[in-house]
């Protein structure tokens, strides 16, 4: 009886486990299918960090420019200007401030910027990560662990549209963004995923 009961709990046990990962797979299918239904778009955006207790520390804003695959453009206007873009080969982390912006490939970069992965359809960089569906809230997490990004979390509106995005870090803290101004269809410049750094500004190239 032991025997059969120990057959039993490991049967149990690996059956909790298939319906877990299927599930789990089922949500990355659904997050990609909500993202796949725009080629583009772009919003504003208002931030606010906490610290973690929940203490509000900064706010700030900005705008977004997305194009798929791979093209992204978060431009942030309050309280500092920085911008991160991606010209679908490498990323730019451009801090005008301490005139300096770093260079790291697309793969990489996505780790510390999780937002990268809205414009991405590349199975080898989803492939790293867990995705949980909650109704219209899809909370990414990276699979590698002791990442400074912890989860990411979407939230969707009732046109599809993504409304909220929270940004958790390991130590703690944490980002949330209310996005507006949502447009599918909008006028993209022939420069707005190119960089070029000013003169006078340090590259530190990590590609």
């Amino acid at each position: 009886m032991r025997i059969m009961a120990k057959w039993c709990a490991a049967g149990l046990t690996a059956c909790v486990w298939s319906l877990s990962f299927n599930a789990l797979a089922d949500d990355s299918a659904a997050l990609k299918k909500k993202l796949a239904s725009f080629r583009q778009f772009s919003a504003h955006f208002e931030q606010e960090v906490l610290d973690a207790q929940g203490k509000p520390l900064q706010k700030g804003s900005g705008e977004m420019v997305l194009q798929r695959p791979d093209h992204f453009r978060w431009e942030a206007k309050q309280p500092d200007d920085n911008l991160i873009l991606s010209d679908g080969k490498a990323v730019w982390l451009y801090d005008p401030f301490v005139e300096q912006v770093t260079v790291m490939s697309l793969s990489k970069a996505v780790i510390n910027t999780p937002f990268l992965l809205i414009s991405s359809t590349d199975d080898k960089i989803w492939n790293n990560y867990l995705i949980d569906q909650d109704g219209s809230a899809f909370t990414i997490t990276s699979k590698k662990k002791d990442q400074r990004i912890e989860s990411l979390r979407m939230v969707f509106d009732s046109q599809n549209r993504i409304s909220r995005m929270e940004v958790n870090e390991a130590q703690g803290q944490r980002s949330e963004f209310t996005l507006s101004s949502f447009n599918t269809k909008p006028v993209i410049k022939s420069d707005t995923f190119n960089f070029k750094a000013p003169e006078g500004v340090t590259v530190d190239d990590q590609r």
